[in-house]
């Protein structure tokens, strides 16, 4: 068994896309409808996002969440907390940050803006 499924992953790592063209065409179609009907639903939702930032309500949430979020240090020394706390609490900033970046994402793709990579720094 474990051969088979070295095998499986063997072929696909090596062979590309062509690899899932041997899927039988009834699931190829349904794959097809599938990734369509997510493909639509994530523009409408990307659409939606936008239309809330260009709301005065939409536009403060969105400055007050950045200010949480994006706009603060991730990582700061503070006196007191062990190296695991602070990771812990790295952790959790990074995780706030994912988020608010997400829907900023959106926005941008919303309003069919060119979408660049993640600041890091």
């Amino acid at each position: 068994m474990k051969r088979e499924i070295d095998s499986v992953i063997g072929d696909a790592a090596t062979s590309g896309w062509d690899w899932f063209d041997q899927a039988d065409k009834s699931i190829r179609d349904r794959l097809d409808v599938r990734q369509r009907l997510a493909g639509e639903e994530g523009a409408a939702i990307a659409r939606a996002w936008a239309e809330f930032a260009a709301t005065p309500g939409g536009e403060k949430a969105l400055a007050a969440l950045h200010k949480a979020t994006l706009g603060r240090t991730v990582f700061f020394v503070n006196l007191g907390l062990d190296p695991m706390s602070m990771a812990v609490f790295g952790a959790f900033r990074e995780g706030q940050n994912a988020l608010a970046h997400e829907i900023f994402r959106q926005i941008a793709m919303g309003r069919k803006e060119e979408i660049g990579p993640r600041d890091t720094v």
